[in-house]
This record gives structure tokens, C-alpha cells and sequence, in this order.
């Protein structure tokens, strides 16, 4: 109980020194999720790790080591081949099972025994980057550690490139799709309430209301996350359409979110006589509700969004949706088509 709870104060500290890296922050810099029960195996790594100025996150067991590993915050998982609960190969196969990255994500093992031929191959067909004995050269394991790092940053780059909108800024359809994916594991795990608000700004023009120029789109995305939370994700889903999920937020939250976004919205000047009006569909799910299928309710909202392209000026223009539920179906249910974005491609077309 006292290691775990070391553990735990531990992780907390380290994770408070980090920048969070999102589309809009500075580079953090290398994380290094070291795995090792053995303190003086541990502590020779986290001190060459240290030199090089990364981050070390210091894991017990492979359970605490999946816990951190998921969430794409380590550059390079160092671990021993022997663990308490797991083999290092059971580990490198779990994490890059899991991860996006599959087994672009580099996981060194490192044995206090004389390395076995056999063991060495399993790992390296597991996709295990690195084997080696300690103790070991620290010149060539630091060279090993930063090509390695490296490597995965520029992964991590085509990655967030791919799933961002570069005219705005915010998250393409794909990049949306797989934070709602995201979104929904998480609010089926904590029980968190969380909304989902697909918005348009029509232009209207002597009362007539007409879609709005591509152009609009960035001028839009700004009025958006000026609008919205830091803990808000937004995501461009058409031209000029955009949906945003409020997390933590259940249905008084996100209304609130639409009443202040159709303030910013229809207030911002547009010049010629011309302005935006908000036109924007919405639901929300409260914590102590079934989990919703985030993905349905991306669907269901853009789709809506679209109907409302004929609503006359005096019609109402902001709607809200009854949740879409699908109690038998958890986020791990969802198809590859869905996962991929195809789904909400077809709906939004």
C-alpha cells in the first residue's frame, strides 16, 4: 500500500511539471515510462534518462504501466523482461495493442540476466524495439533512447497533423471522430455527463438567411474556442459547420454553451449590411444517465444541423435532441466504419 501510494504522489508531480500537448501547445519534452520493480535498475536508467533533459514516469507492475501507457503520453517505455504481474513481452504486446500507434511505439526491454537468443527473437517479432543486458554502455543506450524518441515525436506530429483542420485550427472530421471514440470510453468509465452542439453561422442578408462562404469557417472556428472551455473539443465537420463535445457538462451546462455562443455568434459584424445567425442542434447526457454512444450523438446532431438549412428567419434556430441511447452497446462496440469517421461522413453528406 505504501509503494502504490508513493506511486501515485509520484505520478501526480511529474504530470503537473508536463505540458499537456494539444493542438495549440508548446512541445513538451521526451517522457520515458520506466517499468522496473528493482531500485537499482530503476534508478540507473532514470539517471541517464535525467542527463538527457526528459521526463521520467516511474512504474512498479504492468497494470500501473498500461494505466500510463494508453493515453500516448510516453515517448519510449523502458521495461524490465520481469515484472510482478506480467512479462515484459506480455507488456510491449498489450501497450502496442492498444496504442494508435501499434508497434511504432517504442518499447526497450531491459534484463539483470544473460540475455537468452530465443527470448531476444520473441521479443523482437512482438515488436519489441530493443534488448539489451544490464549492465549496459551508457553512451550507446543514451543514443538508442533519443533516436527512439525522436522517432516517436515525429510520429506524434504526422499524427496530430492528420487530425487536425489546418485553415481553422481545430479538429478535422477524423480527429473529432476519434476524440468522441475517446470521449465515450472515458464517460462510460467515470459516469460524467457530457453534451454534444453541432453549430452553422448562416448569413443573412435583408432577412434572408444563406449558407455561409468556406471563407467564414476560420473567423467562426475563432468565435468558437473564444466561446468555448479549455476542457471543450471542437472539430470542423463540413465547410462551415462545426460540431464541439462539452465535457463534463449534462443539458444545463451545454444550454448555457449555445446561449453564449449565440451571443458571440450573432454579434460578431460581418459588414455590407449583412450577419450571422446561429443555427445549432444539441443534446447532452447527465452523469447518473446510461453512457451514451458519443459517435451517435455526433451523427444525430450534424445530421439534424443539416434540416435546419430550410428553417425560415422567424423559425426557431437552435434545437434541442432527446439522447440517442444504445444501453447494450459500450464505445468498444463501435464499427471500424465509425472509428474511421465513414459514418459521420455519410451522415453529414
Amino acid at each position: 500500500m505504501v509503494k502504490k501510494a508513493l506511486f501515485a504522489t509520484r505520478i501526480q508531480a511529474t504530470l503537473q511539471q508536463l505540458i499537456v500537448f494539444t493542438p495549440d501547445a508548446t512541445p513538451r519534452p521526451p517522457v520515458i515510462l520506466i517499468v522496473s520493480d528493482q531500485e537499482w535498475l530503476a534508478r540507473s536508467i532514470d539517471a541517464l534518462v535525467a542527463e538527457q533533459g526528459m521526463v521520467s514516469i516511474r512504474a512498479y507492475a504492468g497494470r500501473d504501466a498500461l494505466s500510463l501507457g494508453l493515453d500516448g503520453m510516453a515517448d519510449v517505455v523502458i521495461s524490465d523482461t520481469r515484472l510482478a504481474d506480467i512479462s515484459g513481452i506480455d507488456l510491449a504486446r498489450a501497450l502496442q495493442a492498444t496504442s494508435d500507434l501499434g508497434t511504432a511505439l517504442p518499447v526497450m526491454l531491459v534484463t539483470t540476466d544473460d540475455p537468452d537468443r530465443q527470448a531476444v527473437l520473441e521479443a523482437l517479432e512482438a515488436g519489441v524495439w530493443d534488448y539489451l543486458a544490464f549492465p549496459f554502455d551508457g553512451a550507446s543506450f543514451v543514443a538508442r533512447l533519443r533516436t527512439f524518441a525522436g522517432a516517436k515525436r515525429r510520429a506524434d506530429r504526422f499524427r496530430n497533423e492528420s487530425l487536425l483542420d489546418q485553415p481553422t485550427g481545430v479538429y478535422s472530421l477524423r480527429g473529432l471522430t476519434k476524440r468522441a471514440r475517446e470521449i465515450g470510453a472515458d464517460v462510460q468509465r467515470m459516469r460524467t455527463p457530457v453534451g454534444c452542439v453541432a453549430i452553422a453561422a448562416d448569413i443573412v442578408h435583408d432577412g434572408q438567411p444563406s449558407e455561409p462562404p468556406p471563407a467564414d469557417a476560420a473567423l467562426l472556428a475563432d468565435v468558437v474556442r473564444n466561446t468555448a472551455r479549455a476542457s471543450d473539443i471542437v472539430g470542423r465537420t463540413g465547410s462551415a459547420e462545426f460540431a464541439i463535445f462539452t465535457h463534463g457538462s449534462g443539458s444545463e451546462g451545454t444550454a448555457a454553451f449555445v446561449s453564449r455562443l449565440e451571443t458571440a455568434v450573432n454579434s460578431t459584424p460581418r459588414g455590407g449590411g449583412k450577419e450571422w445567425r446561429l443555427r445549432a442542434v444539441w443534446c447532452a447526457n447527465e452523469s447518473h444517465e446510461t453512457p451514451p454512444d458519443t459517435i451517435e450523438m455526433l451523427n444525430r446532431t450534424s445530421a439534424e444541423l443539416r434540416e435546419l438549412r430550410d428553417a425560415r428567419p422567424n423559425e426557431l434556430r437552435v434545437r434541442e435532441l432527446p439522447m440517442p441511447r444504445r444501453p447494450n452497446q459500450s464505445p468498444a462496440a463501435f464499427t471500424t466504419a465509425a472509428r474511421d469517421g465513414r459514418d459521420l461522413g455519410n451522415a453529414l453528406t
